[in-house]
């Protein structure tokens, strides 16, 4: 397999070239199933039967369609039934016994519980306390983490706090343990000890490699807090080697307990409520029915779910847009989250395509693994191909003329957006740098200045002259007056020279109030083009993915009234509204930028059209993906800064103005 690391974002282009049709998935464990695939049904991104149109060329969004539809979940996984999966699990494991397959068919619909697209059968009474209107922790065993119920919590419970034990830890690393030594010592063959083996060996990689991936997502790539409860002391090893002290031979510690490690999970839970206050809620998560009696008998309060089985998901259809449970709004979930899981429990998962194959591979013979690849989320991806390759891009030549845009599509740059001004700045100082004085400046490498150059030279800013001399023009004047003074009209007319930032612009102004802007097909480059134009204010992000149209510029009365209407919807019987909040909504519902927002509510508070007043409450840091890139100057030199909505200092800078409040004037 000639693959390369790759992290779930630059695989959507990728996995957007397949997805012009319905792909078949498929999984495999290269051990138990003899290097053979398992089929897991279809993934199309229309509902089955209506194929996806051929992209025309002449429409980048039309051409580029799959990946955002894989990103925001618009993809549906139509699953073959319970018997064919049976059957073909049978037919790789060479005949095992029927309990084998029900508990492999029940730790593969665990897959869909912890992705997201399925959700875990909670008690009536768990449920009626959801979501958690006050603080509370949860505390879970090895049978909420590796069946999803940690995930569902974490997703949907946001004032929840997770406490995983050390002995959950354990468990996992010994199933972890058990699966590698199975695959290291136990050689293939077709006995039926052989096939006892591989049908052990695929239960642990399920069990061990997705509860160590779920643990390594919560740790490392969610905003959640994980609380480690301390490790008891002596009395652990005897769960797991006898105790040979004897001196202690009356007290039979060396006799393994079943319910040894129920008993420490229990403890922990109890422990944590003993420190807590009197009204401090503490749950003990899990999907085993005697852990939870044992809690009920003993005082603790059981947050018990059913774990979802085989039958319950297989022969069904799932969408990647499964509703909040509560709020009934779409949870995206993205294709490529769901190849990720799949590949981390079985080892490899494919699309494939009449187009081509694309595969994940997490473990495998000749693959290396570094820390770096998780903390990255990084898997090794190889994408195989039958179309012929594209062109290479056109590159303009040296010359004392000005650059022409090459016919077709344009062509998207990657580069650092504080670099480009930084560039623009001296170049419009000193009237032309070479390319030397340009990779100096920036701290750049030759090949990372050619972004620039080519960005530079298609929108008429520069013309690059014998002896790689970048000369500036007076486009490229004018865009330095623009940055500089804060201009963000100027700014845009300005920008529009560039054939690349010009189509961006065209598809923003294509929008309605509300409609997403999707840069998928940007690929790499996305970022650069989203901070542009939120610096020229065409657009602004709610949340991590989310982009909407901004070109909304009210007068000072009709925005009164559209200020004031927000804040009302809001704050229902409240009398204020979180700013961050207010801020979002004038964004999706009214198409105004922040930044026009917040230069307006002072017009119109210092007019008298309404009042408005700040109270400084918590700031709210589990909302500080929620970011909007504006155009700043400091030093007389301009720059981008991310302003996060939800701080609570952007409104009125200075004053941590987390609530605002809005009323008429007085008559």
């Amino acid at each position: 397999m000639n693959a390369s690391l790759t992290s779930r974002q630059d695989a959507e282009l990728k996995i957007a070239s397949l997805m012009t049709e319905p792909c078949r998935l498929a999984v495999m464990e290269e051990r138990a199933f003899g290097n053979e695939w398992l089929p897991l049904g279809e993934v199309s991104l229309r509902p089955a039967g209506v194929p996806l149109a051929p992209p025309k060329l002449e429409n980048v969004d039309e051409a580029h369609q799959p990946a955002g539809l894989a990103r925001n979940g618009s993809f549906e996984w139509s699953l073959p039934s319970v018997s064919a999966v049976g059957e073909a699990l049978k037919a790789l494991l060479r005949q095992p016994e029927e309990g084998v397959v029900r508990r492999v068919l029940g730790l593969m619909a665990a897959i869909g519980v912890r992705t997201g697209l399925v959700h875990p059968i909670f008690d009536p009474a768990a449920i009626e306390t959801m979501p958690f209107r006050r603080p509370a922790t949860v505390v879970s065993d090895t049978s909420g983490l590796l069946q999803g119920g940690l995930d569902f919590v974490v997703r949907h419970l946001p004032k929840a706090r997770v406490k995983v034990p050390a002995i959950v830890q354990m468990e996992i690393r010994n199933s972890s343990h058990r699966f590698f030594r199975i695959r290291r010592d136990a050689p293939a063959d077709n006995t039926k000890r052989g096939a006892r083996r591989a049908a052990t060996q695929l239960m642990e990689h399920l069990k061990s490699q997705g509860a160590e991936r779920a643990l390594l997502r919560l740790e490392l790539h969610d905003d959640v807090e994980i609380e480690r409860t301390y490790l008891l002391g002596d009395p652990l090893r005897s769960a797991f080697a006898p105790d040979r002290d004897e001196s202690l031979r009356d007290l039979q510690l060396s006799v393994a307990l079943d319910a040894y490690v129920d008993r420490l999970i229990l403890e922990a839970a109890r422990h944590h409520q003993a420190q807590s206050e009197p009204d401090h809620l503490v749950l003990l998560l899990t999907s085993d029915q005697g852990l939870a009696r044992m809690a009920l008998a003993e005082g603790a309060r059981p947050l018990y779910f059913r774990a979802v089985g085989g039958q319950e998901v297989l022969g069904q259809r799932l969408t990647g847009r499964p509703l909040d449970p509560f709020t009934g709004e779409p949870r995206p979930v993205s294709l490529a989250s769901l190849l990720w899981e799949l590949a981390t429990a079985f080892g490899k998962a494919r699309l494939c395509s009449a187009t081509g194959a694309f595969t994940i591979a997490a473990l495998g013979e000749d693959l290396p693994w570094s820390p770096f690849h998780s903390m990255d989320d990084l898997l090794w991806c190889a994408l195989e191909t039958r179309e012929p390759s594209a062109k290479p891009p056109h590159t303009p030549k040296k010359t004392g003329e000005r650059a022409v845009e090459p016919s077709g599509p344009p062509s998207y740059q990657r580069m650092n957006v504080n670099h480009l001004l930084t560039l623009i700045c001296a170049l419009d100082d000193t009237q032309g740098l070479k390319g030397t004085g340009v990779a100096e400046l920036l701290n750049l490498s030759a090949y990372s200045t050619s972004h620039y150059r080519r960005f530079l030279a298609l929108a008429g800013y520069v013309e690059v002259e014998d002896g790689d001399v970048w000369a500036a023009t007076g486009r490229l004047r004018r865009v330095s007056i623009a940055a500089r003074n804060r201009d963000p009209q100027a700014l845009l007319a300005g920008l529009r020279h560039s054939p690349s930032f010009r189509a961006i612009a065209r598809r923003v102004e294509g929008l309605g109030n509300g409609e997403t802007l999707h840069l998928a097909d940007l690929g790499q480059s996305a970022r650069t083009y989203l901070v542009l134009a939120e610096i020229a204010l065409l657009c602004a992000s709610v949340g991590r993915d989310a982009v909407y149209p901004t070109l909304n510029r009210p007068g000072p009365v009709v925005f009164a009234k559209l200020a004031l209407a927000r804040f009302r919807e809001l704050a229902g019987d409240e009398t204020i509204v979180s700013a961050g909040l207010w801020l979002e909504q004038l964004i999706l519902r009214d198409g105004i930028h922040p930044e026009v927002a917040r230069r307006s509510l002072e017009q119109v508070s210092e007019a008298g059209l309404l009042r408005r007043s700040t109270e400084g409450s918590t700031t709210q840091t589990r909302y500080d993906d929620h970011v909007v890139h504006v155009l700043r100057v400091e030093g007389g030199r301009p720059m981008v800064k991310a302003i996060r909505l939800y701080r609570g200092d952007y409104l009125i800078p200075g004053k941590a103005s987390v609530s605002l409040r809005l009323e008429e004037p007085a008559p």
